[in-house]
């Protein structure tokens, strides 16, 4: 031995919980790893335990505790001591990688029951003894994993118990899930509840735990209690004394535990969370069609929408959320805005005399485009014919010639113009000039009577209608009601008018204007 190794790390590990609380196996190998290094005269400075751990290298708490104690004392050699190869690493890889990272510490490994040797042969054997360990433990697991399974088939859960329940022994079953009072009479009143409707979400599901204070009973922060520890409870067959396993494909069957709701409730619960037409709550018949298109007067910040609970019912609000707006007051009633909203509709609406006159302005402008179409069409279809004469034309020139050039720059040619006429097709089949009337009768409607179109609309039409009429969103104050409006173009068609009457009119901007309208599609 190297005079400068003269002190010792001793590394224990056991990798159940049992072996912790009802073994001495740990004190037992600290006592053979001390006793080992007082015969090489090697002071023990260190001693690391992992306590019911087994998993590989990083997995390991106290071998990454001695890790580091080797890299904050790197002026130091030590000799690493364990009782077992076991002990050390049951997987080749990780046998490989753990005395690679100790290694390059420059840190000596010592087994009670085995001898490193670096020499070839040395490494060979010790990899072979490294890869019995891995196979035995893989036969381990494989045997227990049977015998889990085997006892999961016939009616007994054998992992981690659920919220409210825990193990006991018993003589006929052996250990066996218990209910834990009084979590499991809280648990069983909140999932009967939800399953009759009592309580209609899973946020009220979760309230209810909280008001039962059921963070306390089971020892967890309130923070803890989180949508998807409340939809763990309300999807777990144990509590209704099922039993199944997908990941073994054991189907369900009746459990030997005792259950704390019965399997009607169970399943009228998973009905329930896989409805997609969830029950209603009392706050679903309030729609907010101005949330968001509506902006603070004071703050320029768009309002939002919320609901507060009174005595006997539910209030909404249109509310400016900006904290530092000074706004007086921030809360407006949906009846007192969408009333506002409403009157400022009916204020914008176009009269109907310029309604009328518009019409016949619209379809004078609108039968001299679909004259110009057709006259457009015309010419195109004049071209196509003189377009397909040419390549006739070069087809017949093709035989008749002997140079490949040129017979080449033929076929360029025709297939040139053959592409043009695709195009032309393309460009007059099916361009059919929409119903007129129909379209134009629908949008006077909304230049006429805006208010009572929008109130008759359900919540994604009335949004649609909002975003048609005005150019920017109007800005409201619950003192003042809305400032001025910015309308869409078809709304200033009143100007338009009194212009084509006064002989002022630019024609281009009455087209421009009748293009903005919804209806409008081109006929080209």
């Amino acid at each position: 031995m190297e005079r400068e190794y003269t002190k010792a790390v001793i590394y224990c590990r056991v990798s159940s919980e049992k072996q912790v609380k009802e073994g001495n196996g740990l004190d037992s190998q600290e006592h053979r790893c001390r006793k080992y290094a007082a015969s090489l005269n090697l002071e023990v400075e260190n001693v690391f335990r992992d306590e019911g751990i087994s998993g590989g290298l990083f997995d390991r708490p106290a071998m990454k505790s001695l890790i580091e104690y080797l890299d904050s004392h790197w002026q130091t050699k030590y000799f690493v001591i364990f009782d077992d190869l076991k002990r050390f690493a049951r997987d080749v890889e990780v046998h490989i990688k753990l005395k690679s990272e100790l290694k390059c510490r420059e840190a000596k490994l010592s087994c009670l029951n085995y001898n490193f040797d670096d020499s070839a042969e040395g490494e060979f054997v010790e990899t072979i003894f490294a890869a019995q360990n891995e196979l035995e433990r893989k036969q381990n697991r494989r045997q227990v994993c049977q015998k889990m399974k085997a006892r999961i088939e016939r009616g007994y859960w054998c992992f981690f118990p659920p919220t409210g329940y825990e193990y006991v022994k018993d003589k006929e079953h052996g250990k066996i899930l218990t209910p834990v009072q009084p979590i499991a009479k809280v648990l069983a009143e909140g999932l009967t509840a939800f399953g009759d409707n009592r309580l209609l979400e899973q946020v009220d599901f979760l309230n209810y735990l909280k008001t039962k204070n059921f963070h306390i009973l089971i020892g967890k922060d309130i923070k803890r209690l989180t949508f998807e520890y409340v939809k763990g409870l309300l999807t777990q067959p144990l509590y209704a004394g099922i039993i199944e396993y997908d990941e073994w494909s054991i189907p369900k069957r009746k459990g030997h535990h005792k259950a704390i709701i019965s399997e009607d409730v169970y399943y009228k619960i998973q009905n329930k969370l896989k409805r997609p037409d969830r029950l209603p709550r009392p706050t679903d018949n309030l729609e907010f069609p101005l949330r968001r298109v509506i902006t603070c007067s004071v703050c320029g910040i768009n309002m939002t929408g919320s609901v507060n609970k009174g005595k006997y019912k539910y209030y909404g609000h249109y509310t400016c959320n900006n904290k530092d707006c000074t706004a007086e007051p921030k809360n407006v009633r949906i009846e007192k805005l969408e009333g506002d909203y409403i009157q400022l509709l009916e204020n914008i609406a176009v009269e109907e005399q310029f309604l009328a006159m518009s019409k016949v302005i619209v379809k004078r402008i609108w039968e001299q485009k679909v004259e110009d179409a057709s006259t457009t069409s015309a010419l195109k279809e004049t071209e196509k014919k003189e377009l397909e004469k040419l390549v006739d034309d070069y087809v017949d020139l093709i035989p008749k010639t002997r140079s490949e050039s040129i017979r080449a720059r033929y076929e360029e040619k025709i297939e040139t113009l053959d592409k043009r006429i695709k195009e032309l097709e393309s460009e007059t089949k099916n361009k059919k000039a929409p119903d007129l009337d129909e379209a134009l009768n629908l949008t006077l409607k909304l230049l006429g009577t805006p208010a009572e179109t929008w109130k008759n609309s359900d919540k994604d039409t009335k949004i649609l209608l909002h975003k048609m009429i005005f150019t920017e969103n109007p800005t409201y104050s619950a003192k003042t009601g809305f400032g001025t409006p910015k309308l869409s173009l078809p709304f200033h068609i009143k100007q338009y008018i009194c212009d084509f009457n006064s002989g002022v009119v630019d024609l281009r901007r009455l087209e421009l204007l009748t293009s903005s309208m919804p209806w409008r599609r081109s006929t080209n």
